[in-house]
Formats: C-alpha cells, structure tokens, sequence
C-alpha cells in the first residue's frame, strides 16, 4: 500500500457520502446507508421520479464507530416504505451537514428477463471491473474518475435490477486506519447508490478490525438471521454473516464461512 500514488481525504465534511442501496425486508421498501463525520441521524427524501417531487421522508438512525485510530465516524441508515413494483423513484440522503445529490432506482422492476450481476474479490486499488481508468497505483475509482466511461460495472448498473458482491472488500476495508475501506465505498456509490446492492461476507473480512468494519457498513442488509444481532468489536448490530433474501425467481443465501475458522465473536 505504500506505493499508491492518490489517496482522498477522509471525511472531510459533514456532507453524506458512500451512500448505498440494500433491498427491504418487504418488497415495499429500500434500504439506504451512508456515512459521515457527523452523528445527526438525517433523512432520506424521496418520491417517484415522474413527479419530480422529494415528497416522502423517513428519518434515519446514527451509529458511531470507533475502531480507527484517531477518528470516529458515522454510518446512518433509513428505510423507504410504501414503494410500488416496477416504480423508478428518486431520493437524496442528508440532513443539517447538507444533503447528497439526487439519485434514482427502479423498485423491484416486473418481467423477465431480470439481470443479476454477481461479483467479488474487489480492492480500492486495481479495481479494473469498475470502469477502465481504474488502475492498480490509486485506491480511488469514483465517479470523477470514470466519467464519459462506457465499459465495465458503471456500464451494468444502468440495466442490473441488482448487484450482489460475494465477498472480499477493499483489500481491506480497515486498512490504512479505515481510508482503503472509505475509498472502496466512494467508489462504489456510483453503482450500490443506483441499484441494490447486497453483499456476503468473505475470508478478508476475517478480523476483529475487518469485521466490524463489514457489519457496520453493512448493516442495512435485510437480514432474517437467528439471533438478528452480532456482536463486532464496535459493538452489536444486524447480523449480516448468514441471512437470505429473494429477487425474482431467485432465491439467495448468504452464509460466512469464517465464523467457523478465522472469526472471533
């Protein structure tokens, strides 16, 4: 990691970033989570796109984490209810520290066929799938970076209906104090902002440190987990290591293998 050219800094305001989307427990709702420095819950504004109107608004919570040296951070979640099928609805995230751009997604989009995009194995750096200007030398691959960029993920969420990522964040999501898995999440707010996008946990994220740092940017997965709790070093939440959800004809497991292996709760 020392040779990386290009790093970002970190959290630099109170603005909301890493914003990204998760599928409800219901399939009237949509999760969305995102980060600051600021420990307001905030809201989501949100409503269907066609009226070009932000008439709904659900409160968010807030949740300090605290494992990176020298710094404490905020990851905020909402839920947007009451969402129609096959819907394309519009939403920012904010609250006193200023409010994120308006972004768009399709709710539960009706008629086959529907496309899954499924990946894994995804660093900060060398993370080439994203779009072709991102290189092996800089942790950052934004949407600054692959602007006017045709190729690769930014390419699939225009159509995906969801986005599943099987493991191994960042490389590694609390590496460099936490900033390789700030980066990782600025990078993939320009796809998880626009489609749902669930995740599974994998053998990088096999530490007390790396843990935490997946449960708490994580949490908004719509877990069905018995206990619905787990217990990170940063404390407990939404027990994302095992749960399932449905999307289509299909139905998803997600299950750690760590727990059995590298993991220590």
């Amino acid at each position: 990691r020392a040779a990386m050219s290009t790093w970002v800094a970190v959290l630099a305001g109170t603005a909301p970033e890493q914003i990204h989307l998760a599928l409800g427990m219901t399939e009237d709702t949509m999760s969305v989570a995102w980060v600051t420095q600021d420990d307001t819950p905030g809201n989501v504004e949100f409503g269907e796109a066609e009226t070009g109107k932000l008439s709904s608004v659900e409160v968010g919570d807030s949740r300090a984490f605290t494992l990176d040296a020298n710094r404490t951070w905020y990851t905020h979640m909402a839920i947007m209810k009451d969402l129609q099928p096959n819907t394309k609805y519009s939403y920012r995230v904010g609250g006193k520290g200023g409010y994120s751009q308006v972004y768009n997604f399709t709710n539960r989009r009706q008629g086959a066929p529907y496309r899954h995009v499924i990946f894994g194995d995804m660093g900060s750096a060398c993370a080439f799938s994203i779009c072709e200007a991102c290189t092996g030398d800089s942790e950052i691959c934004n949407a600054t970076t692959c602007a006017g960029k045709k190729n690769g993920l930014i390419l699939e969420a225009e159509e995906a209906d969801i986005m599943t990522h099987v493991g191994d964040f960042g490389y590694d999501l609390d590496s460099n104090g936490g900033t390789t898995g700030d980066n990782f999440m600025r990078n993939i707010e320009q796809l998880a902002a626009k489609v749902p996008y669930m995740v599974s946990h994998g053998n990088h994220e096999d530490t007390h440190e790396k843990l935490a740092h997946y449960i708490e940017r994580f949490r908004s997965q719509p877990s069905n987990a018995e206990p619905p709790l787990f217990n990170s070093k940063n404390g407990k939440t939404t027990n994302s290591l095992y749960f399932s959800w449905d999307y289509g004809l299909v139905h998803y497991v997600s299950m750690s293998t760590e727990l059995w292996s590298l993991v220590g709760d």
